[in-house]
């Protein structure tokens, strides 16, 4: 993530707001503010990722909210349309979105005027019940053209397939689409009684019933991903197909590319899902279609300007406010906070946050942490993340765990010492061999190893690169490497970080973004395991140095 360049959006404040290729008089612009993936962080934070030690403040919502209220009065003055579109997977992973069940989220949307949002997958981890309540207190639609309920055969009655947004005459369809892949990442109960469907499937459907209705624009916003890196994705789903024999003419991995390459007539696409952004749409090579995605936890707006032919109703172009792209990271020094909103939404995390201060176990001893190897504050970590997630396995980074604990009574506030990141637990289902290949990777070398849980390796470092992986065992048992494991990392490490650039090779139909924040999952464990008796039990050995 980048700075804005304030003196790019100084010079275009100033300006006409036209470029010289897309007059006023013959093309309608249409200024779209987007967003997905905000997992409840609308409160002000730390950017830990720019700066661990030094960190500059996120405002959150507050930050967000006037650059949404300037932008929207400035086009309402000079007469341009006005978009705020969200993709999805709006609350759950902050203490403000999780313990109001998204309640506090939908009010700081309605706040600054959301048009739409899709649904995600973590919409439902209170089940659908919350989430038909969230859509009935939310001033603007939630879309899904692919979700039906398997009693009616309908599309649910908390939803719709999509919106017309007319502007100066000009029709823009919006079609919402949900994950088909949802049921895999929810508990069968909160999912209960819902049929989802093909995404493509429901964009399909629609695409003709606007055009019917005057509609020459389509946007889609869905919780559908693109690629980390889009060429590379782009070719894998051209292998995919290639390999399809009985290819039905779309391809149902809730991939966004896959999407906009089989279903033609989209202009624009929002996507979501795997937390990361790109600055410049992906534009489909076949349909042309453009994809926009930001990043996650509310870090970071979106901004781009579509330029409408206002004879034809059609998409003639698009251009930034930034000289950096469609994407800027909300710091306060940057970007002020609407105090109106600040306190408001400081109320809510009050609320959510009592208790901070509050007993929430006891230690035997101090627990301790160390820059390579095991020590009792890493054990705990993996642990916890292992807990919550219930996965065969967990990994961490030792420089993710920033502080020791005393011996004596444990407070969430010092949990907040200890992880004070806001990284949030991915769980992905990978093979033995990927499982025995990243370890080989992060003890090549000099490198340290890692953190880990549910498993009891030895490393010997008197052998080469790619062979010092002397045993390996998960759940007792010699690692399978055919077999499949479920693996708990931080979405930190998910992006690649630290040397963990191997787990972006995992597609991502076998990621799950639980939202889960790793401090909150090592507050609950301590409560449970109270009192905590600090120790190592050798899960991790290392000889031959």
């Amino acid at each position: 993530m980048k700075y804005i360049n304030l003196l790019i959006i100084v010079i275009l404040f100033f300006s006409s707001g036209f470029s010289e290729e897309y007059p006023a008089d013959e093309y309608l612009k249409v200024v779209t503010i987007f967003t997905n993936d905000i997992h409840g962080g609308i409160d002000r934070r730390e950017a830990g990722f720019i700066n661990p030690d030094f960190p500059p403040m996120l405002g959150g919502g507050a930050a967000a909210g006037r650059y949404i209220r300037q932008e929207r009065a400035k086009a309402e003055k000079q007469g341009w349309g006005f978009l705020l579109l969200d993709a999805g997977d709006i609350y759950q992973g902050t203490p403000v979105g999780t313990k109001t069940k998204g309640e506090a989220v939908i009010e700081y949307m309605n706040s600054v005027g959301y048009d739409a949002l899709s649904v995600g997958n973590h919409d439902f981890d209170n089940g659908w019940h919350n989430l038909k309540h969230l859509s009935e207190m939310a001033n603007f639609p939630f879309l899904a053209s692919n979700l039906f309920s398997k009693t009616t055969g309908e599309i649910v009655d908390f939803v719709k397939p999509y919106i017309i947004k007319e502007i100066q005459g000009i029709k823009i369809g919006i079609i919402g689409t949900t994950l088909q892949s949802t049921p895999g990442m929810s508990f069968p109960e909160h999912v209960e009684g819902l049929d989802f469907r093909s995404e493509a499937e429901g964009i399909e459907k629609y695409i003709p019933i606007l055009r019917n209705q005057g509609v020459n624009m389509i946007i889609v916003v869905t919780h559908a991903w693109l690629a980390y890196d889009p060429v590379e994705g782009y070719k894998e789903m051209l292998a995919r197909e290639a390999e399809d024999e009985n290819n039905t003419g779309y391809y149902s991995s809730s991939s966004a590319q896959e999407i906009a390459h089989n279903v033609s007539g989209i202009d624009v696409m929002f996507s979501g899902h795997v937390h990361h952004g790109i600055y410049a749409p992906w534009e489909d090579p076949v349909n042309h279609t453009l994809i926009f995605q930001n990043y996650a936890n509310g870090s970071n707006l979106g901004h781009v300007n579509f330029y409408i032919h206002r004879k034809t109703g059609t998409l003639a172009g698009y251009d930034f406010v930034s000289d950096d792209g469609a994407l800027f990271t909300l710091f306060e020094d940057d970007f002020f906070p609407d105090t109106v909103i600040a306190s408001k939404i400081a109320k809510q995390v009050k609320k959510a946050e009592a208790g901070f201060d509050e007993i929430i176990g006891t230690s035997t001893g101090p627990i301790t942490r160390s820059g390579s190897g095991e020590s009792p504050m890493g054990d705990l970590v993996v642990d916890a993340m292992r807990s919550i997630s219930q996965a065969d396995i967990a990994f961490s980074n030792f420089g993710g765990v920033r502080a020791d604990l005393p011996a004596g009574a444990i407070t969430p506030r010092q949990i907040f010492s200890v992880m004070p990141f806001g990284n949030r637990i991915v769980v992905m289902n990978v093979t033995g061999k990927f499982l025995r290949d990243l370890v080989e990777d992060r003890v090549s070398g000099n490198s340290r190893g890692m953190l880990i849980s549910g498993a009891e390796i030895i490393i010997d470092r008197s052998k080469p690169n790619g062979s010092r992986v002397k045993s390996f065992r998960i759940g007792g048992k010699a690692i399978d490497d055919n077999k499949e494991y479920t693996l708990a990392v931080t979405d930190y490490l998910a992006e690649g970080n630290s040397g963990y650039e191997r787990l972006t090779e995992i597609s991502p139909d076998r990621v799950n973004y639980s939202g889960v924040l790793l401090r909150q999952a090592l507050i609950d464990y301590i409560s449970q395991n109270s009192p905590i008796v600090p120790k190592t039990d050798g899960r991790w050995q290392e000889i031959g140095n």
